[in-house]
């Protein structure tokens, strides 16, 4: 009975299905939002429920080689690791921030792997700009990670949040000094940058379907299109809960505590909606630059600033 639990927390609460359909809303208000501001809509293929159904039910156009299996397998192994990110954080597992970690680089090396996988020599091209991307992210939030470790004492998911819950949140002003406040804050900006990257947002990202033809989903339609479409939206959400969970944590036994919940990452998620709208498309190039010459610049200084605070 154990093992169905955990199983059902994975495919249910607050695992895939749910992460999926929050998803799947935030990206269609935060595409109604750039409609209203741009006039334009590039929501891509499956936009919507409708949509979604539509590729599930429609047939998946064969390709050649290995890509095939890969095109059935990447979603499915990116859902799986977005949806042990959420447990972790809603507290149905354990697991540590390096744990985390590794579970989103999965999820990113299988939009890689898709990408590196193709018969098509486009799409191949694309993976330079799928490493850019993790690279991006990976690198200053794993300084992140370390950061927020270093000021709360605490390696494990659980422990983080519950730092918070006795101390209040991360950037609030405590006692240990200027150094260690002005470190975080920095940490913070470099975490929001990273949660750019991961959920695909601009500066740091396009979207999955706006990718000129030769992106990852060149190849891909019906069912696999429709898994690639929810783990796409599913990394919104767990971007915008994973920033919530580091830095703006706080107790969640009452009905008025959860809905407080609910407004952060709500808010989150809407802010860095107006950042991907008001945001220039970069080369990957560029973009790289950008994440790892201010996200990375951010975090060390973060990581610095709080290590100096912590041991005065």
């Amino acid at each position: 009975m154990a093992f169905v639990g955990k199983l059902a927390n994975l495919v249910l609460f607050p695992g895939l299905l749910f992460i999926a359909l929050t998803g799947l809303v935030a990206r269609a208000i935060l595409g109604g939002m750039s409609s209203v501001v741009t006039g334009a809509s590039s929501e891509g293929p499956g936009s919507g429920m409708p949509g979604l159904l539509r590729l599930f039910a429609d047939e998946s156009v064969a390709a050649d080689g290995a890509l095939r299996a890969v095109q059935w397998i990447a979603p499915v192994v990116k859902l799986a690791a977005l949806s042990w990110v959420t447990c972790i954080i809603f507290g149905y597992r354990g697991g540590d921030l390096a744990l985390v970690f590794a579970l989103l680089a999965i999820s990113s090396a299988a939009d890689v792997l898709v990408a590196s996988c193709s018969s098509n020599p486009r799409v191949r091209q694309s993976c330079f700009a799928e490493c850019a991307r993790s690279a991006g992210w990976g690198i200053p939030l794993a300084l992140v990670l370390a950061t927020v470790a270093l000021r709360t004492g605490q390696v494990s998911f659980a422990g983080v949040m519950g730092w918070q819950s006795s101390n209040g949140i991360l950037i609030a002003p405590t006692s240990t000094g200027v150094l260690t406040e002005v470190g975080v804050a920095l940490s913070l900006a470099a975490a929001a940058l990273a949660a750019l990257g991961i959920a695909r947002l601009r500066p740091l990202s396009p979207g999955l379907f706006d990718d000129p033809p030769g992106g990852i989903t060149a190849d891909m339609s019906g069912p696999p299109l429709a898994m690639l479409r929810l783990s796409d939206a599913a990394s919104l959400f767990t971007a915008a809960l994973l920033l919530a969970a580091l830095f703006f944590a706080g107790p969640a036994s009452t009905v008025a505590e959860v809905a407080f919940w609910v407004m952060k990452v709500a808010g989150i998620t809407l802010l860095m909606g107006l950042v991907d709208i008001v945001s220039p498309e970069l080369g990957s190039p560029r973009a790289l630059a950008l994440a790892l010459g201010a996200g990375g610049v951010l975090a060390v200084a973060g990581l610095i600033l709080v290590w100096i605070g912590s041991a005065s």
